[in-house]
């Protein structure tokens, strides 16, 4: 975990908003972080597995624990810890919102199956409009009932993860193994570019 330390520390507000929206921007940031994990060497599987299993956790509705949750699901894979790390990012406030949404709507329908429809449901004057009109009823109700709305986003939550780990992996893994032969290919090219040089510059010394 070394690589990722910086040697100032950074303050909590500039690191979300570096964490919202990169400094260098996103495809400098997508290119970086690519360049990271491809740099690792590890196999296919790993990298993929990796990948998805940080986008699994980002379902999960214990925001901090993301990426402690990360490690745990990636030593169980035997997957690679950095790809993880860049899979996480599919948790990002700008994907929060409808990942809540997802989960909570995925929770309710679970508990309704298994008989706990009337113990996560909200009173009937708690709407989709009043919360947006007058939404200090609604967290009030929250505060006061919190099980309603954490037992849902946790069934709902882990659900969509273990639904989406194969679903992720399935998707990554082709691109994954694309990405690491052109990586290689790059990298064989640089190599040989740099071997010619050397065989001109002695060929030059010794003319």
């Amino acid at each position: 975990m070394a690589i990722f330390k910086r040697r100032d520390k950074r303050k909590f507000w500039p690191k979300m908003r570096e964490y919202v929206w990169p400094s260098m921007g996103w495809v400098r940031a997508l290119h970086y972080y690519k360049h990271r994990v491809l740099r690792t060497g590890d196999s296919t599987y790993k990298i993929t597995a990796g990948l998805a299993a940080g986008i699994a956790v980002s379902f999960s509705p214990f925001l901090a624990t993301h990426f402690v949750q990360g490690l745990v699901l990636s030593f169980l894979l035997r997957a690679n810890w950095v790809a993880m790390f860049v899979g996480t990012a599919f948790g990002n406030p700008w994907t929060l919102p409808f990942l809540f949404i997802l989960e909570y709507k995925v929770g309710v329908f679970l508990c309704g199956l298994f008989g706990f429809a009337d113990f996560v449901a909200l009173p009937a004057d708690i709407t989709h409009d009043g919360v947006l009109d007058d939404s200090s009823a609604f967290v009030a109700h929250m505060f006061d009932h919190p099980m309603k709305l954490l037992l849902p986003m946790v069934v709902g939550g882990y659900t969509c993860a273990l639904a989406s780990l194969p679903v992720s992996y399935a998707l990554l893994y082709y691109p994954v193994r694309r990405a690491q032969r052109l990586y290689r290919l790059q990298r064989l090219r640089r190599y040989r570019a740099r071997r010619a040089q050397r065989r001109a510059s002695r060929t030059v010394i010794f003319t």
